[in-house]
């Protein structure tokens, strides 16, 4: 359809000046062609009086690539999950992504971007980063160069399962070769060694830190219970700290910790793949609806996954509720509840508030579509 008009929405974009404003929106080729008070109905008309209104979701840290053991389609991680735009991140490298992008991201409904593995395989194989013959430089900033378009970041794992006996060796070099092709890395951080404040002291502005709240031995906080100095340094330096909720990787205690001590989350992902669709994780706005739960304010969290993501990393005309910019939008209900959420170690946070995804309008070229979702997680 080429023309809508959404009546009575509350919007949320904080980047915009929306604070739940009461707006029409009229989406006309796919991209959003009016705001106001009160727009003539046009095309087709939906109404979604009381319901949130904000960007369509981006999900930086996805596993959307089937042919790697825990990848998914991406539309079964995207549109399906409300996420209009996601990020794969690092299931290929400069040897299978060519493949990724023909047979998968060229064929989607959801917008599919890439952070490229370090390792030419991606993970097509386990321990990707134990042997620096799984890694062609050369190739890899060749890939860069020629879809640079989709490529917006690099990947690699810090975790001693990954890298094994190289250790700090695999990740200090991601980080100069992200510094070669400007371009931001992000480094999933996990079982130590390497220890995290080694990790840390090599990124730089711009890159990414995912998974940042985890509850493994070695992870952001002190044996105190403070935020480790070098995360601090690490910020300072304009280095992002993403949540990354994941099968092991999100700890509500860790995380109320940090909102306590002023670290809050640069960005809120979820780190989607085969293993976790079901649960725990579901959905961004799941993991969003934890946060605001453990204390992040609902606007925060909103464009933490909408505006602040497509800026990091030059995702044009999306995450904002603007004139001109393509009209992928979410349409979600904040209802009260009393139930019990998991984190990824287990233990519970009973949840007061939550979102639950309504539609997902998302558009390419100059047709947009809506997708209901019958799922109310």
């Amino acid at each position: 359809m080429k023309v809508l008009t959404i009546k009575k929405g509350r919007l949320v974009s904080p980047v915009n000046g929306y604070h739940g404003d009461v707006k029409d929106i009229l989406v006309k080729d796919g991209v959003i062609a009016a705001i106001e008070d009160k727009i003539d109905p046009q095309g087709t008309v939906i109404d979604v009086a009381g319901c949130i209104v904000t960007p369509g979701f981006i999900d930086i840290h996805t596993h959307c690539y089937p042919k790697v053991s825990l990848g998914l389609e991406p539309d079964e991680l995207g549109i399906k999950r409300g996420a209009t735009a996601i990020l794969d991140a690092g299931s290929s490298g400069a040897d299978n992504y060519e493949d990724f992008c023909k047979n998968y991201i060229e064929k989607s409904r959801t917008k599919v971007y890439t952070l490229l593995n370090l390792s030419k395989d991606g993970l097509i194989h386990g321990h990707e980063l134990s042997d620096m013959k799984n890694i062609d430089i050369s190739k890899l900033k060749e890939t860069i160069r020629k879809y640079s378009d989709n490529i917006v970041g690099l990947k690699a794992r810090a975790s001693s399962s990954v890298v094994g006996e190289m250790g700090l060796a695999p990740i200090a070099l991601a980080a100069r070769t992200a510094q070669e092709v400007e371009k931001p890395l992000m480094v999933h951080v996990g079982n130590h060694p390497p220890e995290l404040t080694e990790v840390l002291e090599l990124l730089q502005k711009n890159d990414v830190v995912t998974h940042a709240f985890h509850g493994k031995a070695g992870g952001i906080l002190k044996g105190d219970g403070h935020i480790i100095p070098e995360a601090w340094k690490a910020r300072e330096r304009g280095v992002l700290f993403d949540v990354g909720h994941g099968m092991a990787s999100f700890s509500f205690r860790v995380f109320k910790q940090a909102l306590k001590e002023g670290f809050d989350c640069d960005m809120i992902s979820t780190d989607l793949h085969i293993e976790n669709y079901n649960g725990p994780v579901y959905n961004l706005a799941a993991v969003v609806s934890k946060t605001i739960n453990c204390g992040e304010e609902l606007e925060k969290a909103v464009a933490k996954c909408t505006s602040i993501p497509a800026r990091h990393f030059g995702l044009e005309g999306l995450g904002e509720l603007a004139v001109g910019m393509t009209a992928d939008l979410n349409v979600m209900e904040l209802v009260n509840c009393r139930e019990d959420a998991k984190d990824s170690v287990g233990d519970s946070l009973e949840l007061t508030q939550k979102l639950v995804l309504n539609k997902t309008i998302y558009s390419r070229g100059n047709e947009s579509e809506i997708f209901e979702h019958t799922v109310k997680k």
